[in-house]
C-alpha cells in the first residue's frame, strides 16, 4: 500500500505518535514452524520481528529502501503528524509492543529487525518485478 501510495501521490502525511514493531510474514511463519515442531510449547505467546518503530519512522524506511532497489522512482515528502490528524474509525493504542521474551526462549529463535526483514521482502518485491514483463507504456 505504501509503495503504490508513494507512486501516486505529491507528499505524504503519516502518522508519528504510534509505535509498535512492524513484522514480515516471513519471519512470522519461520516462527510459527518451530512453535509446531516444539511439543512443549502451550499457552498464549506473541512473536514480533525486533525493534520498534512508528508509522512515520516505516514510511521513511520504506521509501528509502525502494529508492535504492528502483521499486520507487522519486522521493516524495513525508509530514509526520498526530494520530489525533489521522482519524480512523478503530481507535489504535499509541504503543502496541508485544513481549516476545518467553516464546523466543521455547523454540530458540531470535527475530530478526524490522528493518533487515523489511530490506529483504523489497529485494524480494524488486526480484518479482523484473520478472514481470513491461507494460506497454514502459515499453515505448
Amino acid at each position: 500500500s505504501m509503495l503504490k501510495l508513494m507512486a501516486e501521490r505529491a507528499s505524504l502525511s503519516v502518522v508519528t505518535d504510534q509505535v509498535g514493531t512492524p513484522t514480515c510474514a516471513d519471519g512470522l511463519a519461520q516462527a510459527l514452524w518451530k512453535v509446531v515442531s516444539c511439543a512443549a510449547v502451550c499457552g498464549i505467546h506473541h512473536w514480533t520481528d525486533a525493534g520498534v518503530a512508528s508509522w512515520y519512522d516505516l514510511a521513511l524506511a520504506i521509501q528509502e529502501e525502494s529508492l535504492q532497489l528502483g521499486l520507487l522512482k522519486h522521493a516524495i515528502p513525508l509530514y509526520p503528524i498526530s494520530s489525533q490528524h489521522y482519524p480512523t474509525p478503530a481507535t489504535r493504542p499509541a504503543c502496541s509492543l508485544l513481549d516476545k521474551t518467553s516464546l523466543i526462549e521455547q523454540i530458540g529463535l531470535e527475530p530478526l529487525h524490522w528493518r533487515i526483514a523489511l530490506r529483504q521482502t523489497l529485494r524480494h518485491i524488486a526480484q518479482l518485478n523484473l520478472a514481470q514483463p513491461l507494460s506497454a507504456e514502459e515499453q515505448g
